[in-house]
């Protein structure tokens, strides 16, 4: 319920407040926001858990397909990468933990990993691709201070969200030392 709220207060701030600096920065927080908890709609939607459609790059793509909502889309690469994240950090991976593909199935636990990390990683480049393109150098700090709180928050609290975190500070160091 709570993915559903902030993803339509982020739709409405795309589609009416403008593109001033402080907007594109609440909509890509309320996108992210959305993001953590959206692939987790796939149990109301009677999708079946960890559904390829929602644990993948595809609600991006899909909110890229207007060009009013490219902080959303930005918003929704990082926040479901966040939740794939820490779903690579499952108690077992089997069952209820791997990816289903509609009228197909599971596609049992090596593939799920893989599926779960390609599209993390995609879901979190495509945000930033996105944020680069459509905001200034301020701005995207602005929006990657406030994904960084909030991912740090969601990392902190849900199952697999300490080994998400890890990883990620690894592959940041990494990047950046």
């Amino acid at each position: 319920m709570a993915a559903s709220l902030f993803l339509l207060l982020a739709v409405i701030l795309a589609f009416t407040a403008g593109t001033g600096s402080w907007i594109i920065v609440a909509t890509v927080v309320l996108a992210t926001a959305a993001g953590t908890r959206l692939p987790d709609l796939d149990a109301p939607l009677r999708l079946g858990h960890r559904s390829a459609l929602l644990h993948s790059i595809l609600p991006l793509l899909v909110a890229l397909l207007d060009p009013r909502t490219g902080a959303v889309a930005a918003g929704l690469g990082f926040g479901i990468g966040l939740h794939l994240a820490a779903d690579l950090f499952p108690r077992t991976m089997r069952g209820f933990a791997t990816i289903k593909l509609p009228l197909w199935g599971s596609i049992g636990m090596f593939p799920s990993y893989l599926w779960i990390a390609l599209n993390g990683a995609a879901n979190i480049v495509g945000g930033f691709v996105v944020l680069e393109r459509i905001a200034a150098r301020q701005v995207v700090a602005g929006a990657l201070a406030g994904i960084g709180v909030l991912g740090t928050a969601y990392l902190m609290r849900t199952d697999g969200g300490w080994g998400a975190m890890a990883l990620m500070l690894l592959i940041g160091w990494l990047i950046f030392r």
